[in-house]
């Protein structure tokens, strides 16, 4: 009679301990789906916060590139201080 009862025992434990492992393989892989979940979010943050990190566009005059010379088109050149007092020609 105690071999019926070890035999379903034994039935037990492996149905049991593939159940405990089924529910271990869930739970990893639920684990990785919210590391993975984090990880993007991590990527999509980064990215919005990529172009706040390149240094801005070059000024016209700052070094970048310089404005056109005044005085082309026949033209004399504008003094650095503003206008010529009239009648200086």
């Amino acid at each position: 009679m105690s071999e019926p009862y070890l035999i379903m025992s034994f039935q037990f434990i492996r149905e049991y301990t593939g159940k405990v492992d089924e529910l271990i393989k869930d739970k990893i892989e639920a684990q990785k789906e919210v590391k993975a979940k984090e990880q993007e979010e991590k990527d999509v943050i980064a990215q919005q916060l990529l172009p706040l990190a390149l240094p801005a566009p070059p000024v016209p005059g700052m070094g970048g590139f310089a404005p056109p010379p005044m005085g082309g088109m026949g033209m004399p050149p504008m003094p650095a201080f503003g206008m010529p007092p009239m009648g200086s020609y």
